[in-house]
């Protein structure tokens, strides 16, 4: 994952968004959060396209947590 993403995903104020048109876009935000165009696509449209909230729904809610060790 670059910086960027990595960072926009660890913020919770962050507004950054997880674009999934056109195509090109989708597998350019699979390879950051390394996951697959069909996993991405499903976690945008259940909890909207904000890095911080895709990334959360991807690994489980386990996002928000890793500053707590």
């Amino acid at each position: 994952m670059s910086d960027t993403a990595r960072r926009a995903s660890e913020d919770p104020h962050s507004q950054a968004t997880v674009e999934i048109d056109p195509p090109e876009r989708l597998k350019h935000w699979s390879r950051e959060l390394g996951v697959t165009t069909e996993a991405l696509q499903a976690a945008v449209h259940a909890v909207g396209p904000r890095v911080d909230k895709v990334k959360d729904y991807l690994t489980g809610g386990q996002a928000g947590n890793q500053s707590d060790g």
